[in-house]
């Protein structure tokens, strides 16, 4: 009975794990209204990691991966209905817009549920102004490694599995890229859309990574499942 049980368990964390796209959440909008999409900056969140298995955050790498990302969304120009974008020049209302979509996308990727999530005050004014209904977040994180430091790491690992008789041996991750994209209407008030894309091992400065996260992301639902 132990024997299978823990069979069960072993299977439930290869699904988990290997399930790299978070179920669609919606609301009662069909994607047939999602006719027009102001999209807002992407925010980005990539850590370098240079010495050991600890990253740090990384201004440079992350402007690069919203320059990388930012290329990838254009290729779907035909087919996700992104009509404008909304830029602000004045810091403090920018740290605030920050400050909205991390609450939005944390709230909705923590509570597996969108059902009472409301547009926060910030982001609904600037579509209002516009006279905008619905309007498009995305957020860009993980983490990528210096030349080196993941062949050191996995030296590290296989010492201490001789050291350990096999018994201990853990494969260092070589990257990760993350993806969440948003959907919000000022209309009716609340979140439109969320689904998240997470790869293991998958680089978050490389356009296709991204390309393909993108597509997972909108599958039924903007796109068709290739």
């Amino acid at each position: 009975m132990k024997q299978f049980k823990l069979l069960i368990f072993t299977l439930w964390i290869l699904f988990i794990t290997s399930c790299t796209t978070t179920k669609i959440l919606t609301s009662d909008v069909k994607p047939s209204e999602v006719k027009e999409l102001q999209k807002f900056q992407t925010f980005a969140y990539i850590s370098l990691i240079e010495s050991g298995n600890r990253g740090k955050f990384n201004d440079t790498i992350s402007n690069k991966s919203k320059e990388i990302f930012s290329e990838a969304l254009h290729s779907f120009n035909n087919k996700i209905p992104i009509t404008g974008e909304i830029s602000v020049s004045d810091t403090i209302i920018e740290n605030k817009i920050e400050k909205e979509i991390k609450f939005l996308c944390i709230s909705a990727d923590k509570q597996r549920s969108i059902s009472n999530l409301k547009i926060t005050p910030i982001l609904d004014s600037l579509l209002e102004n516009r006279d905008k209904r619905f309007g498009l977040i995305t957020v860009t994180t993980g983490f990528t490694r210096t030349k080196g430091n993941y062949g050191g790491q996995i030296a590290k690992g296989a010492a201490m599995g001789i050291l350990t008789l096999g018994m201990y041996y853990q494969t260092p991750i070589k990257a990760n890229s993350t993806v969440y994209a948003m959907i919000v209407d000022s209309i009716d008030n609340n979140v439109a859309f969320f689904r998240k894309s997470f790869l293991q091992d998958k680089e978050p400065l490389d356009k296709t990574v991204l390309t393909n996260q993108i597509q997972k992301i909108f599958e039924n639902y903007f796109l068709t499942k290739l």
